[in-house]
């Protein structure tokens, strides 16, 4: 059986956990600016075992929150059925969970944004290049014209 500390524990882990979320962020959107793929990717490894470890403490606070017969209530809810001891306990950690999450929501919209932005330069670097014509590389790095006529499957399937 949990208790109203277990409850507070868990809750502060949550604040730990988006602060970490808003930091990967944080790194995902210089690395897109400074386009470092690889760091990008590395990022998006790192917020999939942060999404785990989420995932297993909210499944934690709900089986305390069910314990202390708060079961599928808000943190507002919470705050109305508690005594007033608990209430004053609650609050800050409340707001500062809500800001936290406030923050990383506003750092993952910028961050989305920068990958739109960069996934649109690329788009354009590649229909730019296909609109110059269809060019080949050689052995040695140089370009060469394609020849049209020993490429028709490559252009249609069909033919």
């Amino acid at each position: 059986m949990h208790d109203f500390n277990d409850f507070k524990t868990v809750v502060g882990d949550l604040i730990i956990l988006i602060e970490e979320f808003d930091q990967l962020e944080t790194e995902k959107l210089k690395a897109v600016q400074q386009n470092r793929v690889t760091f990008v990717e590395e990022a998006m490894k790192k917020e999939q075992a942060a999404i785990m470890k989420l995932r297993g403490l909210d499944k934690k606070r709900e089986a305390i929150q069910k314990d202390l017969g708060w079961e599928r209530l808000t943190f507002q809810q919470i705050l109305s059925q508690v005594p007033v001891v608990e209430r004053e306990e609650l609050e800050p950690l409340f707001a500062q969970l809500s800001g936290n999450v406030r923050q990383f929501d506003d750092t993952r919209d910028s961050a989305q944004k920068a990958l739109e932005i960069s996934l649109h330069h690329i788009n354009t670097a590649i229909a730019k290049k296909a609109a110059e014509g269809n060019t080949a590389y050689t052995s040695d790095g140089t370009p060469s014209k394609l020849d049209q006529s020993s490429n028709h499957h490559l252009r249609n399937r069909k033919a």
